[in-house]
């Protein structure tokens, strides 16, 4: 009580000295703590210059404002004091839009490839490409979240955003963890999908299904740990100023074990398809593509491995808005670069299409000289305007003719001659209706085609001018 009364007398006796001080919205607390400390320094309480300078000060007031305030006062305490001393603090709420944008556009744009390759390329829709446009689905909403939580202050120092702010923060930052493992889940359990596609070795398909399991169960363990990481569940979004009570896991704890556990799954991933690859004969250009790929995977890791640096201080910062931003937007930049990828192989598929050296392995001439019994050049469906497609439906048999083949008689071909032949190899017109075969057969070592067409009879008459040449590797 006589503590209490004396230090009203002291306030009283510097009613003129704070009132020459703006104090409006500095707590009481806060304020005791100021006038207290500066009174027994060596600094006059409306020397401002002073006070912000002196490093022993400051260390004592922050220490008594520590000590006897609530969080809200104490940011309020350090909003007055950085706001005196004229301090600004760091606004990174752009640099969050920014990330999202660029790195989801990005992802976006692959995605789309993707998806188109599967329209007009050879391969058809499969379970990898269903995963991934979930994925996709969570990835958007991922990125999308960074406008609004940005805005709420994101980026900011704590102490310069409304205390009704920090709970939304947190919130939408508790949604975003949901998200981000979920998608991550996602990416790998596509590529994995992919990888059955491809390799079709029992051992390699048994570790392919284990591994898919393995994500699938990581991420639903995850996303409950997430979940009900807080008893009542608000207490995640909450707890923060220490007036809700609710009892909470360590978020510390669970951040590091899903990024660790995360980043072991990705090199299990990465490293399970070597061993097929090695054993497969490729020219120098498809290893360089394929090694493309692969340090691209590379990069996904050691981003990973930098957001799990960046987790020292998850869970145990006293400036959430501030110190989340480095995890926020290191999560930003691996979730796009996963999907990216994951759609690599897809892409390339349709870059072949359009930059067939570059990146396929069949070239092509067409000509169109056809006599009286074929259409027109201008109007023609096998010349070079053709859109027509070679449907190839099943595997080729390669046999070898002999001199009583009828198919040798017709054509006059020599017994150095192999023909490639498939009932499910046609040429359509635009009504699916066959208008011409293929037969491909080697000579001198080099493989060539011979276009057999059927004119408006039904009669067929084998097309000189039609050449094909195919690089079967």
């Amino acid at each position: 009580m006589q503590l209490l009364s004396l230090l009203l007398l002291c306030l009283s006796a510097l009613q003129p000295a704070l009132a020459a001080l703006n104090v409006t919205g500095v707590p009481a607390c806060g304020l005791q703590c100021i006038v207290t400390s500066t009174v027994n320094s060596d600094c006059a309480l409306t020397n401002t210059t002073c006070i912000c300078t002196n490093a022993l000060l400051q260390a004592q007031i922050t220490e008594c404002v520590t000590a006897s305030c609530s969080i809200r006062d104490q940011l309020a305490t350090k909003k007055y004091s950085y706001e005196s001393c004229g301090q600004e603090g760091e606004d990174r709420t752009a640099i969050i839009r920014i990330l999202a944008f660029v790195f989801g556009g990005l992802g976006l744009v692959a995605f789309i490839l993707r998806c188109l390759a599967r329209l007009i390329g050879p391969h058809d829709w499969g379970h990898d490409d269903s995963v991934m446009l979930l994925a996709m689905i969570f990835e958007i909403a991922f990125c999308a979240l960074s406008v609004p939580i940005s805005e709420a202050g994101l980026g900011l120092d704590m102490w310069f955003v409304p205390h009704d702010n920090i709970t939304q923060i947190l919130k939408l930052y508790y949604i975003d963890e949901l998200l981000y493992i979920t998608v991550l889940a996602l990416i790998k359990i596509s590529m994995l999908f992919f990888y059955l596609k491809v390799f079709p070795k029992k051992s390699f398909r048994i570790c392919t299904y284990a591994l898919i399991l393995i994500n699938l169960v990581y991420a639903v363990v995850y996303d409950l740990l997430l979940i009900f990481q807080c008893n009542p569940i608000s207490g995640a979004w909450r707890t923060w100023d220490g007036e809700f009570e609710a009892q909470c896991i360590s978020i510390n704890g669970l951040g590091w074990s899903a990024a660790a556990i995360n980043i072991a799954l990705d090199l299990a991933v990465i490293f399970l398809p070597l061993p097929e690859l090695y054993k497969l004969s490729l020219s120098l250009r498809k290893r360089l593509q394929i090694m493309a790929m692969f340090a691209v995977g590379f990069f996904i890791t050691i981003v990973s491995i930098v957001r799990l640096y960046s987790l020292i201080r998850f869970g145990t910062t006293s400036n959430v808005t501030q110190d989340y931003v480095e995890v926020g937007y290191w999560s930003t930049i691996e979730v796009p670069v996963g999907i990216i990828c994951a759609c690599m192989p897809a892409v390339r598929s349709l870059f072949s299409l359009a930059l067939p050296k570059l990146f396929g392995t069949t070239r092509a001439t067409l000509t169109s000289n056809f006599g009286s019994h074929g259409p027109s050049s201008s109007g023609n469906r096998l010349g070079v305007d053709s859109k027509n497609k070679i449907s190839v439906k099943q595997e080729w048999s390669v046999l070898s003719e002999g001199p009583d083949d009828p198919i040798h008689e017709r054509h006059a071909r020599g017994r150095s001659d192999v023909e490639l032949l498939d009932v499910g190899v046609a040429i359509t017109d635009d009504e699916g209706h066959p208008t011409r075969k293929m037969t491909l057969s080697k000579h001198g070592g080099e493989w060539r085609g011979m276009s057999i067409a059927e004119d408006q009879y039904g009669e067929s008459y084998k097309s000189p001018g039609f050449t094909r040449e195919r690089e079967l590797r």
